[in-house]
């Protein structure tokens, strides 16, 4: 099983189409996850006294029995444990990919907007056209390049037919957006009846630098347009919807008239500073609420803000897993300490207090729990770096792993099996001596 969940996320890393490299994922995440749970057992003794290690010489004879006492019964440690390995493997996953998503829309955000502030709605819909006449009277206003959505159907060379939505945009467009062409320019990409779109897409669909498309827009009206230019960057128009179509102005108005503007780029004029010019833009749109100004920071936020809802829903997955974890240690140590009564007895009887049967305890549990945090750690960094290269297809190349979280997760592993140890130490810690030696 194992192998071959690391077969697919192998094959997932090798595979150059979204579709196919998801499926792999899934496939691998879900054998690797069953191979996990199975081999857990098997790695106990040797990651335990690995993790362990460090116990005789920072508490003594307590330190060494504790290690020991986890290494009792592998399959009851490793079973316990896997509650825990689970929720942080999740965990662990998808802060990767949500890390990566975060740096890669930063690099993107860095490179490829240049215009100081963009004028857009809160859900990025078309506006009135009285807010773009607003926005261009204000004072200090340099370049003002306008975009709008085009819906579009494509029929393309290789008899397949697609369904984007493409961006429209003004002329001075290079100086707002840079954009990454392997194959002609901004010019001829926004020249009347043509368009550029991302050359990956174009090569999926046989389509070359001068090929004539057919598009049928919202309209009911069809046109053939011209290949202009061939872009590097899978979401050059901003939205990323399929084929990075991008277009003119003046072809979007004649075969969509009356289409409204989706978002203002626009640049401070020389001698005017930023800060000033934006000041100026949100005083003339104070009676448009709805509609925001936005610089690249702003647009970072925005970005950041709607990944961490996701991750939210992770740490709350995350919660869940630690409270079944939580209770899975409880019981495994509320066994341990009823089989282990005579010994019990025996080891207070010897000399053993209170306050080092219940830190003998204590630090069982936090093994148990340090295991399942490093096994579910380790899977779930594969798994994130696995899902790197799915986002990786989509134009989101940056691996970011988010130590600082990982090292948390790790901390509050321990935390855990404090927590969860609880009970079952301070059961131990009062047992009548006498009556433990001579329990049956």
């Amino acid at each position: 099983t194992g192998a071959a969940g690391g077969a697919a996320l192998l094959g997932c890393v090798r595979s150059d189409r979204t579709a196919s490299a998801t499926a792999l994922l899934g496939l691998g995440v879900l054998l690797t996850l069953i191979a996990m749970v199975v081999a857990g057992p098997l790695l106990v003794r040797p990651l335990v006294r690995v993790l362990g290690g460090g116990l005789p010489r920072l508490f003594g004879p307590v330190g060494r029995i504790g290690q020991r006492n986890a290494l009792r019964n592998p399959r009851r440690t490793g079973a316990t444990a896997a509650a825990l390995m689970v929720g942080l493997a999740l965990v662990a996953g998808m802060s990767v990919a949500g890390s990566s998503m975060n740096r890669s829309f930063d690099e993107r955000i860095d490179h490829s907007l240049g215009a100081d502030f963009v004028v857009q709605n809160n859900h990025f819909g078309p506006f009135p056209r009285e807010i773009t006449e607003r926005v261009r009277s204000v004072p200090g206003l340099g370049a003002l390049v306008r975009q709008r959505y085009v819906p579009m159907r494509l029929a393309l060379p290789d008899g397949t037919s697609v369904r984007t939505t493409g961006g429209a945009f003004d002329r001075r467009f290079d100086e707002v957006i840079s954009m990454d062409y392997t194959a002609g320019g901004t010019a001829a990409a926004l020249a009347p009846g043509h368009l550029g779109m991302e050359e990956a897409f174009a090569q999926e669909h046989g389509i070359r630098l001068g090929s004539r498309i057919t598009a049928a827009f919202s309209t009911g009206r069809t046109a053939r347009l011209t290949v202009g230019a061939l872009t590097r960057s899978r979401s050059g128009n901003g939205f990323g919807s399929e084929g990075g179509i991008l277009m003119g102005i003046g072809t979007a108005e004649r075969y969509l008239p009356g289409s409204l503007d989706s978002a203002l780029y626009v640049n401070a004029a020389p001698g005017t500073a930023a800060p000033e010019l934006r000041h100026r833009l949100e005083r003339a749109l104070a009676s448009f609420p709805q509609v925001k100004v936005r610089d690249q920071a702003d647009y970072k936020k925005l970005v950041h803000d709607q990944i961490a809802v996701l991750l939210y829903l992770v740490y709350a997955l995350l919660g869940l897993a630690i409270v079944i974890a939580v209770l899975g240690v409880v019981n495994t140590l509320a066994l341990a300490v009823v089989e282990r009564t005579r010994e019990i007895g025996l080891l207070r009887a010897i000399g053993l207090s209170r306050v080092q049967t219940r830190r003998m305890v204590r630090l069982e549990a936090v093994i148990i729990a340090v295991f399942g945090a490093v096994l579910g750690l380790g899977l779930g960094l594969l798994w994130g770096v696995t899902m790197r290269h799915v986002l990786a297809l989509q134009g989101l190349t940056a691996l970011s792993v988010p130590w600082p979280t990982m090292l948390v997760v790790l901390v509050g592993s321990v935390e855990v099996g404090l927590v969860a140890a609880l009970l079952p130490a301070l059961r131990a810690s009062r047992m009548n001596v006498l009556d433990a030696i001579a329990h049956e």
